[in-house]
């Protein structure tokens, strides 16, 4: 295969994927990126890989299908992020497919807001094929909530959003979110978390949005946790270590030994953040 530059493999990447879904009737949406109309993003922002929002209850077939044609699983939707909403594949050839099966910061049941996102999706041409696209208020209101998550680009992309969309539209937005129990995560995002002293996850938005560390989104999550499930599971995840993420930090399958390093600097970076916290306190 000819040595392409990466945005045109990525746009590549984004007309197989919906070629191969559509085919195996898997309903899905291409988000963020070139999915997303122009304007919306800063001018010269690039992307690096492929999104897409499943139906939920397609999320396992769409994984199935891009294994068989050459996608390689790097992280599952547990191992991807503290939200488990998202598994990365990688291929050779057409690079990172994200595959998210929720939207982080939004409230109602993931089934219900991918319904939402199917009835009013469109079209738009990605390397001259036709690919499945929420509506443009919904990729503004994606691309905002996703800023909440991104420290070092989040606020010039809400401020490309809000450039784009004009004041009217913009207030229209924020309503849509709080509708959607996204308030909070666009407070975030849009930074006016002082308004949301006393939510239960405000904590845990404040640490995402701003950068932080283990330790500070420990404490976070566990103030916003419901009841001793999510608070064993946190525990557990304290205390384990990410395989995934450590075969992609050393390119290759960790051994026994990877492990235990892994977990010595774990503990130690828990321990500097302890440290560094009672010292600035």
């Amino acid at each position: 295969m000819a040595d392409l530059p990466l945005g045109d493999r990525i746009q590549l990447g984004h007309a197989l994927v919906e070629w191969l879904t559509a085919e195996a009737g898997i309903d899905l949406l291409h988000i963020k990126g070139y999915a997303a109309e122009p304007g919306l993003y800063p001018a010269g922002r690039a992307s690096t890989d492929v999104d897409v929002l499943v139906r939920p209850a397609h999320a396992a077939r769409l994984a199935e299908t891009l294994v068989a044609h050459g996608w390689e699983v790097t992280t599952t939707f547990r191992s991807g992020s503290v939200f488990h909403h998202a598994m990365t594949l990688w291929s050779e050839h057409w690079g990172h497919v994200d595959v998210h099966r929720s939207f982080p910061g939004i409230g109602i049941a993931p089934e219900v807001f991918f319904e939402r996102l199917w009835d009013r999706r469109r079209e738009w041409v990605i390397a001259a094929w036709p690919c499945r696209v929420p509506a443009l208020d919904d990729q503004a209101l994606l691309i905002v909530l996703h800023a909440a998550r991104d420290p070092l680009r989040g606020s010039a992309d809400v401020q490309s959003v809000r450039e784009a969309v004009g004041s009217e539209k913009w207030e229209e937005l924020e309503g849509v979110a709080r509708t959607l129990g996204a308030g909070v995560s666009w407070a975030a995002a849009t930074g006016q978390l002082d308004e949301w002293r006393g939510h239960p996850e405000r904590g845990v938005w404040e640490v995402i949005s701003r950068g932080g560390s283990r330790v500070e989104l420990f404490r976070a999550r566990w103030r916003a946790s419901r009841g001793s499930a999510e608070r064993w599971e946190l525990l557990r995840s304290l205390l384990s270590v990410n395989r995934d993420h450590l075969r992609m930090k050393l390119l290759r399958e960790p051994r026994t030994y990877d492990y235990a390093q892994e977990l010595r600097s774990k503990a130690a970076d828990v321990v500097r953040s302890v440290l560094g916290r009672r010292r600035s306190g």
